[in-house]
């Protein structure tokens, strides 16, 4: 691949479209299955969309809500950022109450939504200003555009649109852990970035390769950890709604699936499936797993389960794209001498070019084996742009290039010199502001600390504060400013 000419989501669709025309991009694998597009028809449908929604109104930085679980139309729908629009994935387990407050803050021109989602839109259309267009993709009904004749209606022909590597593809909500969600600003390019690193550094894809989609595409590991460097790397996709175990091992088989993305829990489902053992998955290669550490036991189970397949697991945020990686020989490691088993507690190291700094509460460094106590992980800002548009209300995320870094409200365990492995824990209780000041001097107290691994102790603190500094993202640009910040 030639990077220097990718920059934006456009530059990456059509050259697929260009280099891989006939070849399956995306194939439903659930129960529409044989419902295929190439890379040339999904271009296509992406500028038909394109067209269709400028003819609607919509332009530049206009915001495209999706409602949906996973298929193939939903990446179309990702594709209005040809045009500078951005699409926003909406969480489809949500309550009502809870989608409505996220469509507020993003305020969409358009919704895009499943059949089985328009009655629950519907209840919230009186509160929804702002809206001007309704779009399902099934079938029209009353107050509905059907997306099919949305796109048959508009022609074919590359949007015409200034689109920068800066300016915001996506924006992603995080799962609100720490607070309500918030709305993490995506740019194309830091996107590509970390797209590049997931295709190089972590899943190292050939074109030869399939993947299957079937973590949800409203998240980013979902998207912009597994689906999209699979696209961009001109693999086919097999997408399927959503997680169910046979239909998983079913679709590991019938596409020849060599890569999968997969939480531990899901892993374990598949291995306890009855009859797994009828289902051949050769052809798998690369099993790769984040949302928490895995089990020594459940590995070993897995590793018997799936033979030749290598196991990775990577750490990362919705705003700073991946961060670390376990990477297969790791898990080896881990599995033949038992005095590493504790490798699989950790998330790895820094991927790529990726650099994290740990500090103490003075603000200084925490070597490994160090007694300080190590308060935050800081990754990289690789993706959340510097400031907040002005159409996005006060609680959009906000990431200043002034500040030039991302603060995780996660701990870190100082590992020996010997075991150089980062192993993290959230805080379970942070009290987090709302406000679009993108001041580095707010002081939030951490009201308990709870750890979620076993090699580190449970504690608890009050008010404490943590001092620490910018790095550099996924490209290895050092940042302009590496201020300090007390969290």
């Amino acid at each position: 691949m030639d990077w220097s000419t990718l920059s934006v989501w456009g530059d990456i669709a059509k050259a697929n479209a260009a280099a891989h025309a006939g070849k399956v991009a995306f194939v439903n694998a659930g129960k529409s299955a044989g419902t295929a597009v190439t890379f040339a028809q999904a271009n296509d449908r992406m500028n038909r969309l394109n067209n269709a929604l400028a003819g609607f109104g919509l332009a530049k930085g206009d915001r495209v809500a999706i409602l949906s679980r996973n298929r193939p139309e939903y990446i179309e729908a990702y594709g209005v950022a040809k045009s500078g629009m951005i699409a926003v994935p909406l969480n489809w387990r949500l309550s009502p109450r809870e989608l409505l407050d996220l469509l507020q803050d993003s305020r969409p021109s358009l919704v895009l939504a499943e059949p089985e989602f328009t009655s629950i839109v519907d209840r919230l259309r009186a509160e929804l200003d702002g809206v001007r267009h309704f779009v399902t993709f099934g079938p029209a009904k009353a107050g509905w555009l059907a997306y099919e004749a949305v796109l048959a209606g508009a022609p074919g022909e590359e949007p015409q649109a200034d689109v920068a590597p800066d300016d915001i593809m996506c924006l992603m909500y995080t799962s609100g852990t720490t607070g309500a969600p918030k709305g993490a600003m995506l740019t194309h390019g830091a996107l590509i970035r970390n797209c590049r690193a997931a295709i190089e550094k972590l899943l190292e894809l050939g074109p030869e390769d399939v993947a299957l989609a079937v973590m949800p595409l409203f998240h980013v590991g979902g998207m912009w950890y597994h689906l999209y460097p699979s696209y961009a790397r001109g693999c086919t996709t097999a997408i399927l709604a959503e997680f169910e175990p046979r239909s998983v091992l079913a679709a590991l088989q019938d596409h020849r699936v060599t890569n999968v993305h997969l939480v531990p829990t899901m892993i374990h489902s598949l291995i306890d499936q009855p009859g797994v053992r009828e289902f051949d998955l050769g052809r798998l290669r690369v099993i790769y797993y984040a949302g928490s550490s895995i089990p020594a036991d459940l590995l070993r189970r897995a590793i018997a389960r799936f033979g030749r397949s290598g196991f990775l697991q990577s750490y990362g945020t919705t705003e700073a794209g991946i961060v670390t990686a376990l990477m297969p020989e790791e898990h080896e490691r881990a599995i033949r001498d038992p005095a590493h088993e504790g490798l699989l507690s950790s998330c790895g190291r820094p991927l790529g070019r990726n650099e994290i700094q740990i500090r103490d509460d003075h603000g200084r460094a925490v070597a490994p084996g160090s007694a300080s106590l190590p308060r935050i992980v800081l990754p990289s800002t690789s993706i959340t742009p510097s400031s907040v548009m002005p159409a996005f209300s006060p609680s959009v995320i906000v990431t200043s290039s002034v500040i030039g870094f991302l603060v995780s409200s996660i701990l870190n365990e100082p590992r020996s010199s010997t075991c150089p492995f980062i192993v993290c824990t959230y805080l379970s209780s942070v009290i987090v502001t709302t406000t679009s000041m993108p001041d580095p001097a707010m002081s939030w107290p951490f009201v308990e600390v709870m750890s979620q691994d076993p090699c580190m102790a449970v504690m608890t603190a009050l008010g404490f504060g943590a001092w620490v500094r910018g790095v550099c993202d996924a490209t290895a640009t050092p940042v302009s400013a590496a201020a300090s910040a007390k969290v």
